[in-house]
């Protein structure tokens, strides 16, 4: 998949204007627009935003919150099996998850698998799950890229955005 870098940008915690999805960042405009259409998207499509904290990544997720009330929204450094469930239930369209590289390893092979496929199967002591989600959209937050497989990371059409600066 093809790389994209985007220069800096400023954030603005509180604007006075009407609020709207991403109305909490500045600049970007071409990746807002490449969110919105990919939200649109019939089929699957799944995005990483990479660079270092301060650099917008979780604002964009918050902005997809806001303009799909359909979408799930996971934390990678808390993720259980409980997820599963909500998955199994809910069957989003779109789901997304910060910080995805601090994941385990078990979770990361899943994802992949999720992705390649659409379809879960895991089998646990407990509960088993089998089931597949159609044409689900991922968006995905990382720090650190080097800490993803390259076959997952091929698996995403990748951002890169630099960290917030007063200039």
């Amino acid at each position: 998949m093809q790389e994209m870098k985007f220069p800096q940008f400023h954030l603005f915690s509180n604007s006075s204007n009407s609020k709207t999805a991403f109305s909490n960042i500045d600049c970007y405009d071409d990746l807002k627009e490449i969110v919105k259409r990919a939200l649109n998207a019939p089929d699957s499509y799944n995005l990483l935003f990479c660079g270092p904290p301060s650099s917008a990544k979780t604002q964009f997720l918050q902005g997809i919150l806001d303009i799909r009330k359909d979408a799930v929204y996971f934390d990678a450094t808390n993720m259980t099996n409980k997820i599963l469930d909500v998955l199994e239930q809910k069957r989003p369209s779109i789901i997304l998850i910060d910080e995805i590289e601090k994941a385990s390893r078990v979770w990361l092979e899943k994802l992949l698998n999720f992705l390649e496929s659409g379809h879960v199967k895991v089998d646990q002591q407990k509960k088993s799950y089998d089931f597949t989600i159609k044409s689900a959209k991922v968006f995905c937050t990382c720090n650190d890229i080097g800490r993803l497989s390259k076959p997952l990371q091929s698996r995403f059409k990748k951002v890169f955005l630099q960290r917030y600066s007063e200039e």
